[in-house]
């Protein structure tokens, strides 16, 4: 019997419907790409530490995935010094096209990344992130690609994502780090009859579902 969790992100996105084929063509592409990111690293003072970004199977499954889904409308919650940010927008300009819209709450988020043409952050205010949130996401219209990795208590974990389900495109993929802090990804996952995959990296568990 196969494991309910993948264990390297090319059988994940296997397990999510994309042809080896397909995924093989990336890895060189994401190599290149994690040469540029460790020399950012090295010229970037960070203001949170190194464990808040996404490990490296979920690094190279958030790249291929965009690639593979080619979306024009990116979503992200926590930023932190914006490895994730800077993942989604390197396979954003190798698509030619596509935003990039990210929400922290902390001023100093996504130093790793600093301006880009592709990219709208939002820094919300602290006292009230939902709120912000929400009203940023109304003016969004439909989006292709959501990915949680912010506040992963019960309920704000579920918060996103019940805000976030109905505006998604049909083809589209959501996904969330993190989502063995909480009951909140398989609960709403069951309530509304979705079947996730999961991604088990060296620390954190990500789950994911195309639409």
């Amino acid at each position: 019997m196969s494991s309910p969790f993948a264990t390297s992100s090319q059988v994940f996105l296997e397990r999510l419907g994309w042809s080896a084929a397909d995924i093989a063509i990336l890895v060189d592409e994401y190599k290149e790409i994690q040469e540029r990111l460790t020399r950012q690293y090295k010229s970037t003072t960070l203001a949170l530490p190194l464990r808040f970004g996404v490990e490296r199977e979920t690094g190279f499954f958030l790249y291929a995935a965009t690639r593979l889904t080619k979306p024009q409308k990116v979503v992200e919650t926590g930023v932190a010094d914006g490895r994730s940010s800077f993942i989604f927008l390197a396979a954003l300009e190798r698509n030619g096209g596509g935003l990039l819209h990210s929400f922290d709450i902390n001023s100093k988020a996504g130093g790793l990344v600093r301006a880009h043409d592709q990219w709208h952050l939002k820094i919300s205010d602290p006292t009230a992130p939902e709120l912000s949130f929400i009203q940023s996401l109304l003016k969004l219209g439909k989006v292709d690609f959501f990915f949680h990795d912010s506040d992963h208590r019960y309920l704000g974990q579920l918060l996103e994502y019940d805000f976030v389900w109905p505006r998604m495109r049909a083809g589209g993929l959501f996904a969330s780090d993190d989502v063995d802090v909480s009951k909140a990804f398989l609960d709403f996952c069951r309530r509304h009859a979705q079947r996730p995959e999961f991604l088990f990296d060296s620390r954190k568990i990500t789950g994911a579902l195309r639409i």
